[in-house]
């Protein structure tokens, strides 16, 4: 196919931490790996330049002002007019979540008769979409993006479902996040150790790790509290990120006698995934964690809350340990589990990688995205 020219608005962008940054960065870097061009316009932020590539990714950050709501109308204005005035130079545009800038997107796709994607995200009850539906400006919002009729995408169905109901009769595709299961894969077990000498980590601990945002709806310090009860002496945490928990999350680490590890966020994370053995996400809610996706595509054996996408990836027992959201008993009873029962994570691990393999290769979301840059309907 020919080579096309897309334009990416997220309000965030890397070097900013959280699931949809993770995603888009991912997606515009595979995009430019098969040779279109990738323009990712986000929001400027202090200390980062106007301009610079990224992974082979042209990024332009727009100013804005205030914050809150003005800095919002900032970037949506900001976006349509740099998507009006260099109109010749992008065939389609692709907006991640369905905030303001997806207003941006819809509105100069339809004016330009040009393909317009805006990606849903969170998950039920926490996402964008219920967000926006709480306050007068929001709902509008949302009357504003049926009436644009952008073509939307839900990673789950779950997502979908409750998407109509804020948006009505929209088209909406399910299409998960995709992942590199080339960079994020599981190493031998000399290269393991390496990895784990490198970090600083014990050679003969059951690692349980986290990689992300420190939000409240992950629930890190609920986990930490109750794993540290749970785990016996060879258990180890590591959670990797920063947040508005972050504060809780210490006071827990500090009340674990040295089990607990934090670590500041990174760009290269596949050398901690493949130096783990399982992955955690005991979230209230979630779309489709592109955390999870790594870690699973790494090897590691997921032990995560039975909710939204993470209950429609992970197979109970065969893929994973899940566990209803709130129930104590069971979160503690597979955390020992995974620690003490010889091969469960490995078995897990290694079925959550052909897994990923099969249904999340990134490579198969960039060959249907192509297809949707070009107009391509269902």
């Amino acid at each position: 196919m020919r080579p096309l020219s897309i334009v990416m608005v997220s309000a965030g962008f890397w070097p900013t931490v959280g699931g949809a940054e993770r995603q888009a960065l991912e997606l515009s870097a595979a995009l430019a790996a098969r040779g279109h061009r990738v323009t990712v316009l986000t929001r400027r932020l202090s200390g980062l330049s106007a301009r610079e590539t990224v992974r082979g990714v042209t990024v332009r950050r727009l100013p804005v002002l205030g914050a809150g709501a003005l800095d919002s109308l900032c970037f949506l204005a900001g976006a349509f007019s740099w998507l009006m005035l260099h109109w010749v130079e992008w065939d389609a545009v692709h907006a991640h979540l369905a905030g303001s800038p997806a207003l941006a997107a819809a509105a100069a796709g339809r004016l330009l008769g040009r393909p317009a994607l805006v990606k849903l995200g969170g998950g039920r009850g926490i996402g964008e979409l219920a967000s926006s539906s709480k306050t007068a400006s929001g709902r509008a919002k949302l009357r504003a993006l049926g009436a644009l009729r952008p073509r939307f995408l839900a990673v789950v169905p779950d997502l979908a479902d409750e998407a109509r109901g804020f948006l009505g009769p929209v088209p909406i595709e399910i299409l998960p996040n995709g992942v590199d299961v080339e960079r994020f894969a599981p190493v031998s077990a000399a290269r393991k150790r390496a990895l784990r000498e490198e970090l600083g980590w014990d050679q003969d601990a059951v690692i349980f790790l986290y990689t992300g945002r420190f939000s409240p709806e992950k629930r890190l310090p609920w986990f930490l509290r109750l794993w540290r009860r749970a785990a016996g002496s060879r258990g180890r945490a590591v959670l990797v990120g920063d947040g508005p928990e972050r504060a809780a999350i210490e006071a827990e680490a500090a009340a674990a006698d040295g089990r607990v590890l934090i670590l500041a966020p990174r760009e290269e994370l596949a050398g901690v995934y493949a130096a783990a053995d399982v992955f955690v996400l005991p979230s209230t809610s979630e779309g489709l964690s592109n955390a999870l996706l790594e870690a699973m595509a790494s090897g590691l054996a997921p032990l995560a809350s039975n909710v939204g996408g993470t209950a429609e990836t992970v197979a109970h027992e065969r893929t994973g340990l899940l566990f209803d959201r709130d129930d104590e008993n069971a979160l503690k009873a597979a955390a020992r589990r995974l620690e003490t029962e010889p091969g469960l994570a490995a078995r897990l691990g290694a079925a959550a990688r052909a897994q990923t393999e099969s249904r999340y290769a990134i490579a198969r979301v960039v060959a249907r995205l192509e297809d949707l840059y070009q107009g391509g309907g269902s």
